[in-house]
């Protein structure tokens, strides 16, 4: 797959989107998108919907996935035929098992990130829950993409360097993903100043981007072009993690998967 492809497959064992799919993922595309060109928001949405590949593809980077949820002990079950189970509704989710769910999709946020050159995009409330065995299930779209290596370091680096107190590291990635003076505004969507009470609301997100174009108003570089499936992907995670409605850890989270990515590592 050529690098930063984004596609969403169809295959005979996954359905194609149902249209309140489709619509859940477009709704998402002005939120994540508003600070790029109109002419590029409609190119890439129409190849973020349209773009299909062969089911095996998809297939093959559900496994991955689900191989790099077991490396870092993420108990998250990857299951393309989510239909066959009963999923509890979140108005039936005690306190606990929400916070628990919340938890889990950080750390598959932050996992996915870390561990792979792709990211399944979809984090959506109607795809990742609990099963009536207690199990966190996740059965997202074939909707994915492969970064291209500099903005998925640069992610990286902006990420950990910010959560260890690394500024050369932080700095590092501002650089590489092209932010310019906006680069603490990307991290508000973690918490402004307390990183472990997160309350996640996606109106909070259009303000921040507003607020990243401001601060790049003169800067001449251009925003990575992987920007736009990354604001999806952060706009997805915000979407499930505020029907749970309560703050989330977002720093233990992190830590967790670094952890976790460090004792793979040895």
């Amino acid at each position: 797959m050529a690098t930063s492809e984004i596609h969403i497959g169809h295959a005979t064992s996954i359905p194609n989107p149902p249209r309140s799919g489709r619509e859940s993922i477009l709704s998402m595309t002005p939120l994540a998108l508003s600070i790029f060109p109109a002419r590029d928001i409609a190119h890439e949405t129409f190849g973020l919907i349209s773009n299909g590949v062969t089911s095996s593809r998809f297939m093959s980077l559900l496994s991955r996935t689900q191989a790099d949820l077991r490396a870092t002990s993420v108990p998250i079950l990857v299951d393309r035929h989510r239909a066959r189970r009963h999923v509890v509704l979140r108005s039936d989710l005690k306190r606990p098992k929400r916070r628990w769910l919340g938890q889990l999709a950080l750390e598959l946020y932050f996992t996915q990130l870390f561990r792979s050159d792709s990211a399944i995009l979809d984090l959506s409330p109607a795809r990742l829950g609990v099963a009536d065995s207690g199990d966190a299930v996740w059965s997202p779209l074939p909707l994915y993409i492969r970064w291209e290596p500099a903005f998925v370091q640069g992610v990286r680096h902006l990420y950990a360097g910010f959560f260890l107190g690394e500024e050369q590291r932080f700095g590092h990635g501002v650089r590489q993903l092209g932010l310019g003076s906006a680069g603490q505004q990307l991290l508000a969507h973690l918490g402004d100043d307390d990183q472990r009470c997160v309350r996640f609301r996606s109106a909070t997100l259009q303000p921040m981007l507003r607020e990243i174009s401001a601060a790049r108003t003169n800067e001449a570089r251009p925003l990575h072009r992987n920007f736009i499936a990354f604001g999806v992907y952060v706009a997805s995670l915000h979407e499930l993690l505020e029907t749970l409605d309560l703050g989330f850890d977002v720093r233990s989270a992190f830590m967790r998967v670094h952890r976790r990515q460090l004792d793979s590592d040895v």
